[in-house]
């Protein structure tokens, strides 16, 4: 919110922008804590690649798993950063956490009866030093505790598996967080293959917590009573824990989307056995090899790291240039048409117009021929073009500027060219394009 003046002197945004407040950041970073506006038009078809490759073609086998990433190979930055996929993980499984999927299942025209069979999660998670979560097993926890918090209808996930669970298997109050942890328990106790002692003290305190109708207190648990060295170790216990209560509530399939992947070869200590727990976790332990999909975000840099650790435990590779991997692939192109710049902007800039104003076009301070110039001058980059308007925006406020036209905003491009450019097939080396 705009700082109140005195006198009489305009307020550029209010008077000049028809704007209460600025709609992009000077650091358009993605903060899941604080995400702003969603514009899902942004990804373009792009969008319907995601849903059907990771919510919509696993559902379609009888053994529900895909373990793909979604890329940004951009050549100009080796860390593809900017192109909104941990945006694209984290909203996307928000929203079909809303209604376990059955919206998304409606567009693909998928059958009334099998979208009410066929309920899917998502959780979000990636790597912070600052939590100290350094490994897939600690990560994947925050998973859970990520889609257990999500909204769903008038309540979150968490009560509502938990109420699906108590009506499928009959349970009657006050006993439902009783009945629950039996069928539980014994779900658990089934699968020969699964290294859980249910009775150690952070994994018996974890299925209490879940059986209750307590969300907070759970979340509480996860973060304060299971430290960190229990996380980076058994975190998958209390996956495969948290994959068959799904399964008693009739989830069919939970998808894991793990973000900053390269940061684990960063910080972690014991690389290979980390991906070794990983492989056996997903691949080979019910009852996630059967329901549970796992996508990663990845990038040219952080598949030189993982690769040789990768194929050193025979994982499926996610090398976006392999044409077998594509099923399993989806790789970000940005802002690749004039069309999807402007709907990121207007929806942007229609998120902060005041009550009362009515401004001249949905995309006023800007026009279609700005907007083009700076996303042919970031080449696509969302965030790079964001940031860009931001500085646009802010400069045309100290400099008094009533409108942003391509004479004004051409300096702007030509500053940042040498930063976006992308070098020409023929003048690549192997650093600036390490495609192998």
């Amino acid at each position: 919110m705009a700082l109140a003046r005195k006198g009489t002197k305009r307020d550029f945004l209010l008077d000049d922008c028809c704007l209460a407040d600025t709609p992009f950041r000077v650091a358009d970073i993605y903060n899941p804590d604080s995400p702003g506006v969603y514009v899902r038009e942004m990804y373009g078809a792009q969008l319907e690649e995601f849903h059907r490759k990771f919510f919509l073609v696993p559902l379609d086998r009888k053994r529900r798993q895909t373990i793909g990433a979604v890329w940004s190979s951009h050549t100009g930055d080796s860390e593809g950063r900017g192109f909104g996929k941990s945006m694209l993980m984290c909203e996307e499984s928000r929203l079909v956490n809303r209604d376990f999927g059955a919206a998304l299942l409606k567009r693909f025209d998928i059958e009334d009866e099998d979208v009410a069979g066929n309920p899917f999660i998502a959780g979000y998670c990636g790597f912070a030093e600052n939590m100290n979560i350094k490994t897939f097993s600690a990560a994947l926890l925050e998973g859970v505790v990520f889609a257990l918090r999500c909204e769903h209808g008038e309540h979150n996930v968490h009560r509502e598996l938990r109420g699906r669970a108590a009506d499928r298997l009959g349970a009657a109050a006050p006993y439902k967080g009783e009945t629950i942890k039996r069928a539980l328990v014994q779900a658990l106790s089934s699968y020969r293959n699964l290294p859980i002692q249910l009775t150690q003290r952070q994994v018996s305190g974890f299925i209490d917590a879940l059986c209750h109708d307590d969300t907070d207190a759970l979340a509480d648990y996860v973060r304060e009573r299971i430290g960190p060295r229990i996380k980076a170790s058994l975190g998958f216990h209390f996956v495969h824990v948290f994959d068959a209560f799904a399964s008693l509530a009739g989830i069919a399939h939970v998808v894991y989307f793990v973000d900053q992947v390269e940061n684990f070869a960063k910080w972690a200590r014991r690389q290979g056995r980390d991906v070794r727990i990983l492989r056996e976790s997903m691949c080979q332990t019910s009852p996630t090899a059967d329901m549970a999909s796992f996508v990663f975000q990845m990038h040219i840099n952080a598949q030189q790291e993982l690769e040789p650790i990768w194929q050193a435990e025979h994982l499926p590779s996610l090398d976006y240039a392999l044409p077998i991997n594509q099923p399993r692939i989806v790789d970000l192109k940005g802002l690749s048409t004039p069309t999807h710049a402007r709907n990121l902007t207007a929806e942007l800039l229609a998120a902060k117009r005041p009550a009362g104003r009515s401004p001249p076009t949905p995309l006023h301070p800007f026009n279609e021929d700005v907007l083009e110039l700076v996303r042919l001058g970031v080449d696509g980059n969302p965030r790079r073009f964001l940031e860009t308007l931001n500085t646009i925006l802010t400069q045309a406020e100290l400099d008094g500027r009533k409108t942003i036209d391509l004479t004004y905003v051409q300096p702007f491009i030509d500053a940042g060219a040498g930063q976006f450019r992308v070098v020409d097939d023929e003048e690549e080396d192997d650093v600036s394009n390490p495609v192998r």
